[in-house]
């Protein structure tokens, strides 16, 4: 398989995922030129101290002679970047994001860009953590992790490959899935989970003994709440965008809840125990194979 190699690629948004890319795509000498497109200045700046990029700017208008452009930024900040691209006269510039909804992405770019659907590839990887910023760049944050494409009906496979040659570089195991199905996969797998740990220190923050819990919480509480400490921005829009899976998760996760309250109330402790059991054998099980 020939190395990926890019001439000029356009980040926008040189946070924890962009600059990761960009920080690896340096390392593995497979880009030319990286144009980092952002809203903060000093953040811009650090990434070009710390040799991520190799030019800043604040338009993405300024960045459309790119021969790729990879878009991460906030799910709401999408649409005002495809208006942008959409001004470009280069209409084979390679399109693809982060984001970690996809039916929202799709329903954009058909919108926004149609006579550029064949160069558009929605993507996201499946890496990060509550850090942000391009101060927590990781050029080997998606060393085997899974990267989800979702082509449009409409993409061209040269399109696609070229993507998928970026995150090869980037270490990443690459998978293809229709955008429906990624949404409602990783509402469950991912978006529940956030909220969930974003209701429980919310709870917690509001009790009158709140410093007290806090004072005295330990590993598990930390392992558990860690992604709370995510962007409120991101993950807000990624709600907006994926509402109606979320939902769905949402209430079959509260009848089970509501299910525990009861057997509680009952004090039926090996019925508790049974669900314990199975929910601990299913996560061990899947954390051998990881």
């Amino acid at each position: 398989m020939d190395k990926f190699y890019i001439d000029r690629i356009a980040i926008v948004g040189v946070g924890l995922i962009g600059g990761s890319v960009a920080s690896r795509l340096k390392r593995q000498h497979s880009v030319g030129e990286i144009i980092g497109v952002g809203r903060g200045q000093q953040n811009l700046e650090h990434a070009l101290d710390a040799g991520l990029i190799d030019v800043a700017v604040t338009d993405v208008r300024d960045a459309l002679d790119a021969n790729m452009i990879l878009i991460a930024v906030p799910v709401r900040q999408v649409e005002s970047v495809l208006k942008k691209i959409r001004t470009g006269r280069n209409e084979k510039i390679l399109v693809t994001d982060v984001g970690s909804t996809k039916g929202d992405f799709a329903k954009l770019a058909r919108e926004i860009i149609p006579e550029r659907l064949g160069y558009v590839v929605p993507g996201h990887p499946i890496a990060g953590s509550e850090k942000t910023g391009s101060r927590a760049a990781d050029p080997e944050l998606f060393d085997d992790k899974n990267v989800i494409l979702c082509p449009l009906e409409e993409t061209h496979g040269e399109a696609v490959s070229a993507v998928k040659g970026l995150w090869d570089s980037c270490g990443a195991r690459v998978v293809t899935m229709p955008e429906a199905a990624h949404d409602k996969i990783f509402s469950a797998v991912s978006h529940l989970p956030h909220v969930v740990s974003y209701c429980l220190v919310e709870m917690m923050n509001r009790r009158s003994d709140a410093s007290e819990l806090f004072d005295f919480a330990a590993g598990g509480f930390r392992d558990f709440s860690r992604i709370a400490g995510s962007s409120s921005e991101m993950w807000t829009d990624i709600c907006r965008a994926n509402r109606t899976h979320i939902l769905e998760d949402l209430e079959a996760f509260i009848g089970n809840l509501k299910n525990i309250q009861g057997l509680l109330r009952s004090e039926d402790f090996e019925a508790i125990e049974r669900i314990f059991n199975d929910a601990s054998t299913a996560r061990n099980n899947w954390a051998s194979k990881q």
